[in-house]
């Protein structure tokens, strides 16, 4: 997650802090948050280009994003004399501010999009029915991990990691942790959960804290279909 912790630092450096930046470019701070914990390959097109826009820097350019150029920059500003450091920064704000009055263009045909076989949906709130085979096909915006399995994402309950409608990745295994995100077959029926684990059974949380807990005991039939990728 190096790449996200660069771009965090220049969101800082633009606007004194995530949230500040946040309001900037008009998306919310739950979803510019989610990005930076999620990966920004995995997050919507819209938003990459809304915070790419917001960075002045162009999407394709994610790929070589790196923080030394600024690191040693504010590392030399700081030896400089007071009048000195006044005269870059001048200079900086000049810059910025011929920088900002340009029109940027921006490609989205440069945004690699790859086809993903999608096997059913995993429900963020009443469950939905999970099937072997290739249920459809999508292409998918951004960096797709090694995985074992796709799934869509039926419901609103697990945002702001993850949105209604959207792609999530999966390692199958039938183990998991207390405190995991995970794919869960409950009677037949799958869900996309928090997990934690007691001798009384399992309890399903949801992110959205508009959801309640599902409480699940050894009377139903309880299964691990895998473990999201995050």
């Amino acid at each position: 997650m190096e790449k996200e912790k660069h771009l965090k630092h220049l969101m800082e450096m633009k606007s004194g802090s995530v949230k500040a930046f946040s309001k900037e470019i008009g998306l919310a701070y739950t979803t510019v948050r989610s990005i930076l914990e999620r990966g920004v390959f995995n997050a919507k097109v819209d938003n990459v280009i809304k915070i790419c826009k917001g960075l002045n820097i162009k999407p394709e350019n994610l790929m070589d994003l790196d923080d030394t150029i600024i690191s040693e920059s504010i590392t030399t500003l700081i030896k400089l004399a007071p009048p000195r450091q006044k005269r870059v920064l001048d200079f900086a704000n000049e810059q910025l501010n011929e920088q900002n009055n340009k029109v940027l263009h921006i490609n989205s045909h440069n945004i690699i999009s790859e086809e993903v076989a999608v096997y059913g949906y995993a429900s963020a709130g009443t469950g939905e029915t999970l099937i072997d085979g290739v249920e459809f096909t999508t292409q998918y915006n951004g960096h797709i991990p090694n995985h074992d399995f796709a799934l869509q994402v039926n419901g609103d309950s697990m945002e702001p990691l993850f949105e209604d409608k959207e792609i999530i990745f999966v390692d199958k295994t039938k183990q998991i942790n207390s405190g995991q995100i995970g794919i869960f077959v409950i009677d037949g029926e799958a869900y996309l959960k928090k997990v934690f684990i007691s001798d009384k059974g399992i309890r399903l949380v949801s992110l959205n804290s508009k959801y309640p807990d599902l409480h699940f005991d050894s009377s139903h039939d309880i299964k691990v279909a895998g473990k999201v990728i995050l």
